[in-house]
């Protein structure tokens, strides 16, 4: 019992050290952080959303492409695979398949604040501005802070012409 209690411990410890070093824009740190969790515990859901989390900060956008895509398909009711495995096509240029990936991905589980952005950035990169216009007002309604929404979407290079 004891055993189990520190090892418990121990991974709420490094899952706390990864996520810090993650906020203070340190990917290499937050995934060599990672390399202290048992074995069995990399392929979990959680694990596996904060590796997606990482790559992204690191704007390793193959690597995430590649592990957020096998993931959805492990974890299709997940929305953050879907959405990470998207916007790794969309910033390799491959908007189209980005939106495709997500609409469908979409139909299966209920649309966060998160999925209409990305799909509202996917939009106006195709030139479907009514579309784009549609699915950020769906983001906001759905963000628990639109006024903060609002100030990432005006930073956001994709909303440029």
């Amino acid at each position: 019992m004891r055993r189990a209690s520190a090892l418990n411990n121990s991974v709420a410890n490094t899952l706390r050290r990864t996520h810090g070093w993650l906020e203070l824009g340190c990917p290499a740190e937050a995934i060599e952080e990672l390399e202290h969790l048992p074995d069995s515990l990399h392929s979990t859901r959680e694990v596996l959303k904060l590796k997606c989390s990482i790559l992204s900060v690191a704007s390793n956008w193959r690597e995430l492409r590649v592990l957020s895509a096998t993931s959805a398909m492990y974890f299709p009711h997940e929305a953050a695979f879907a959405e990470d495995w998207a916007w790794s096509e969309h910033k390799e240029g491959r908007t189209a398949d980005a939106y495709s990936i997500l609409t469908q991905a979409a139909e299966k589980y209920q649309k966060t604040w998160r999925t209409a952005y990305f799909l509202a950035c996917f939009a106006y990169a195709l030139k479907r501005v009514r579309e784009a216009t549609e699915w950020l007002g769906m983001a906001f309604l759905l963000h628990s802070a639109p006024a903060q929404l609002k100030q990432r979407a005006m930073r956001e290079e994709d909303f440029r012409s």
